[in-house]
């Protein structure tokens, strides 16, 4: 995640989006509709959090109404592939910064071999704390490349590209007249669950904490979240704009950019953690309003939503911790 101070003192998007950052009106803090959550759903209760509203994987919302109007309790649903890398890579990233935080206030010594050297120290430190996730990975996969092994070497090259962006910040600050000021301090990145806990005013209808991923504090702040799959799917942005909605009604301060820090890890090709920026205008903004609000008008009904079309059934509910639920003959 170091690519991102590096990208972010490069693009300085801030003065190229100024216009478009001014223009935006559906602020979290705002108490007038559309942002503020309609007097028809005040009387429902449960609150949802921006992960429940953005992320619905159900396509007739079934799942949350069983979840949330029904309360039904069940054992969760056993983890894809996907769902387990995923939590590893996370947990693979955030520790990286914990790990090299030290590193990044003294840069000179980090030349190529000695980045090696440092990523796979890093890379055997991990996996070693982690083997029963590793063991899971194996006995999921299903193609030949959802192998452990390739998601092992895709992070490991993750972890030298990171550290090389450090070498990189560091010559840049050597040869100019400015003093140098180390990558983490200039750009500090947070990504520690206690400081990044948001706690949204109820006016906007949300749950009483939300944590995103990670947060870039300046020269703006950035509401960032990892994730992987297959591709950049729209719901990741929705989702970033939910929290920044849900951090500018707790602080009334504004966030006009979110990032995605995303690793493709549904291909053959070798590759990379990518990281995108975006501004949080108002129609992704507009776009989590109607997920939120749709979604409690459906909690209003006394009907639970039809079960999925027959051909979606393998592709969606396979997996869902409510499929006996569903498919109580199955």
């Amino acid at each position: 995640m170091y690519q991102l101070g590096t990208k972010w003192k490069l693009w300085q998007l801030q003065e190229v989006f100024k216009g478009e950052s001014s223009s935006i009106t559906l602020r979290g803090y705002s108490k007038e509709a559309p942002v503020s959550l309609p007097a028809d759903f005040i009387g429902f209760k449960k609150r949802l959090s921006v992960e429940k509203i953005s992320s619905r994987y159900c396509p007739t919302d079934r799942r949350q109404y069983l979840e949330f109007k029904e309360r039904i309790r069940t054992r969760s649903g056993k983890r894809t592939w996907g769902q387990v890398a995923g939590l590893l890579i996370d947990k693979y990233c955030k520790g990286m910064l914990d790990y090299f935080a030290e590193l990044v206030k003294l840069p000179k010594g980090l030349n190529y071999e000695r980045i090696q050297s440092l990523a796979k120290e890093y890379d055997d430190f991990f996996w070693n704390e982690n083997q029963e996730s590793l063991g899971d990975l194996e006995k999921k996969a299903n193609v030949s490349y959802d192998s452990p092994e390739r998601l092992r070497f895709l992070l490991l090259q993750t972890t030298k590209y990171e550290l090389s962006l450090l070498c990189i910040d560091y010559a840049f600050n050597e040869n100019t007249d400015q003093k140098y000021i180390p990558l983490m301090e200039s750009i500090p990145i947070k990504f520690d669950e206690k400081s990044l806990t948001i706690k949204p005013d109820e006016s906007l209808g949300l749950g009483n904490k939300h944590t995103p991923d990670f947060m870039i504090m300046n020269p703006v702040l950035v509401i960032g979240e990892i994730k992987t799959g297959d591709a950049l799917k729209q719901f990741h942005l929705t989702t970033i704009a939910g929290y920044a909605m849900a951090y500018e009604s707790e602080y009334k301060t504004n966030i006009d950019f979110g990032v995605v820090y995303f690793l493709e890890t549904h291909t053959p090709q070798m590759n990379f953690a990518q990281s995108y920026v975006f501004l949080i205008d108002d129609s992704l903004r507009k776009q989590f309003i109607i997920a939120r609000d749709s979604l409690y008008a459906l909690l209003q009904k006394d009907e639970r939503p039809p079960l999925v079309e027959l051909k979606d059934k393998d592709t969606h509910c396979i997996y869902c911790p409510y499929y006996a639920t569903c498919y109580p003959n199955s």
